[in-house]
This record gives structure tokens, sequence and C-alpha cells, in this order.
């Protein structure tokens, strides 16, 4: 009963959010925009054992305009590969060698001068993939090759095994695919940048995921999730935008980690630069990373914070100006907590 007792509180404080979000902000006069700003790369940490959880994906400050609708299509692939086990004991040893492919329709409404609501369904995928060999070559263009795990893995194969104390938490041998967990969300703009430079835009966001993906098939947690955040971002020399976020997360234990001690909650953030060459035309760098819920286990997937460095390339069209297009791709600085490479590429419409 504690538990629905602190999800029905919780719940309730979302909802206030909309009602305390209907006051309008008051402030210096706001800045003009001087071009399309596409804001943060949205990819998320797509490696297998976080998928379970709320991820609140990289966003800038701004907010839809009242009554306007953005929808935005994503589709993420990341290439995952870890074999990891702690030595002497092997209390844990985990194996994971998967594509992960997730197709995200993300829907914003403006309901306020200053608010909006977002609804995201994604549609999730663990396979064999097809990256593999790409990927390899890819890292070592770049000297980042994954140590020791690709050999042991082999190309195009498909693992995920999760090994505690001698007992199976999750071992699949055999893709899956569906409706991947829901999530609803909120974001509220504080301060905007004000035509003196001085102040940056400001929000403040909230989610909560539902457990609609399918727990067996390890599309879902099977729990609910909460998240707030805040972002901040702000625009110098008329071409550069410099972005910055933060987020705390609340976690459910899925119950097929029932013996593990995981931690309540995560921590997540992002800081990064946008460079406008055009009004129409920029470029994305920036450094996401989140914590770690797991218990110490002697083993870098469970135990280190994930950091990922992401490039990414947008475009608004000339005859459609409410029509934007993305690509962008990460890469990971440590080597088992987030995928080795991830490719983001989707399009933003407005209605």
């Amino acid at each position: 009963m504690k538990k629905y007792h602190t999800q029905g509180v919780l719940i309730l404080a979302f909802l206030l959010f909309f009602v305390t979000s209907a006051f309008a902000k008051t402030g210096p006069e706001p800045l003009a925009s001087l071009g399309y700003k596409a804001g943060p790369i949205t990819i998320r940490n797509q490696m297998p054992l976080y998928l379970f959880f709320l991820q609140m994906e990289p966003d800038k400050a701004d907010v839809v305009e009242q009554n306007k609708l953005d929808i935005n299509a994503d589709y993420t692939i990341s290439n995952v590969t870890v074999s990891c086990f702690t030595p002497v004991s092997s209390l844990y040893n985990i194996n994971i060698d998967a594509e992960v492919s997730r197709i995200t329709l993300d829907l914003r409404y403006g309901i306020y001068e200053n608010t909006e609501i977002g609804l995201e369904i994604p549609y999730l995928s663990l396979s064999a993939g097809y990256l593999d060999g790409f990927v390899e070559e890819f890292e070592k263009s770049v000297g980042a090759t994954t140590p020791r795990s690709r050999t042991r893995q082999g190309s195009y194969n498909f693992n995920y095994s999760f090994i505690y104390d001698n007992q199976n938490l999750i071992k699949r041998t055999n893709a899956s695919d569906g409706l991947s967990d829901v999530i609803l969300k909120a974001k509220y703009q504080i301060l905007e940048e004000d035509s003196y430079g001085f102040l940056p835009n400001m929000s403040i966001r909230t989610a909560v995921k539902f457990p609609t993906g399918d727990k067996k098939s390890l599309l879902g947690s099977g729990e609910l999730d909460y998240g707030f955040g805040l972002l901040l971002d702000k625009t110098f020399s008329e071409k550069i935008t410099v972005y910055a976020g933060c987020n705390f997360i609340i976690i459910e234990k899925p119950s097929f980690f029932s013996v593990l001690n995981l931690k309540r909650n995560m921590v997540s953030g992002v800081i990064g630069a946008e460079y406008l060459f055009t009004q129409r035309f920029s470029m994305v760098a920036q450094i996401a990373g989140n914590s770690t819920p797991y218990p110490s286990s002697g083993t870098n997937a469970l135990d280190e914070s994930a950091f990922d460095i992401g490039l990414g390339l947008n475009y608004i069209w000339k005859e459609k100006q409410n029509v934007s297009w993305h690509f962008a791709f990460t890469e990971n600085l440590n080597s088992a907590s987030s995928p080795d490479t991830s490719f983001n590429t989707g399009w933003k419409v407005g209605f």
C-alpha cells in the first residue's frame, strides 16, 4: 500500500504542475530568434540494462507555442557489446551482444503561452542487427575500439544474459520487439532570454513512465518511474548557443531484479553547444551522462556512470519552414555502461 500511496502523491504532483503553469511569466522582452536552433541531440542511453528505467532526453528550454503541435519522429540504433564478470567469485556475469533500435513518436502541444505537454510513444527492438561490421571499422577509424568484448562475442549474434550468484536474472537468445514504456511529460518555461543578453532561457520539466512494455520480452520494467529536470540555454555572438540540463529520476525495481539492491534514483545531465552556419543549418556537439542505479559489482557495466560524446547536424527546409531534419551519432567514453556507438535520425513537423 505504501508503494501505491507514493505513486499517487507523485502523479498528483504531476497534475498540479499544469495548474501552476497557467500563470503567465513576466520579465524582460524576449530575444528575437536569430535562426533555427535545434537543441541538443535527443539520443538516450540505449544500453539494454538502462532501457528499463525512465530516461529524460536532452532538450532545449524553449516550449512549443500555445495551441501549436510538434510531431517528432525519431529512429535510433545502438550497437552494444558487453562481456564482463566479477573476478575470482564470478558473482556477476553479464554478456550482451545486441543491437537496440528505438522508433519514437514524440507529440508536444503548447497548452499555455509558457507550457507544453508531451506524449512519447516508443517502439523497441532487441536483435542481432546489421551494424557489427560497420561499427568495427568506424571504431578503428576514430581510435575507439571496444576492448576484448567484440572478440569474445563475435559478429551478428544476439545474446542477452545477466547471471547473479548463479541465478539467471536475464537469459534471452531470441530477438524481441514491440511497444515499450510510454512517457507522459510536461515542460514549463520560467525565463526567456532577454534583449540585453543577461538572462538565459530556463525551464523546469517532469515526466512519468508507464508500464506499457512487455516485461517478459524485456521491452519494459513493469513499473512506474518519475523524473524532474532543469533546462538552460544561452546564445552568444548570434551563432553559438550553449545548452545544459540535469534530471533527477525516481525508479522502481523491476521484479526480475528483486535479488539486487538497486538504488531508488538516478541522475542524468547534458552539456553541449550548437553552431549556426546559416539560419537553416547547424551543428551540435555535446557530452551526456547518467549515474548507475546498480549495486557495486566489480564490473564496469554496472559500476561506472555512463558518458557519451555526440555530434549532430540539423536542417530546416526552406520551402516548408515547419519541417526540419536531423542526423547524429554518439560514441561512449567508457567501455560498457552505454552503447559502443549510436546513430540517430528523424524529422520534426510543426502544425
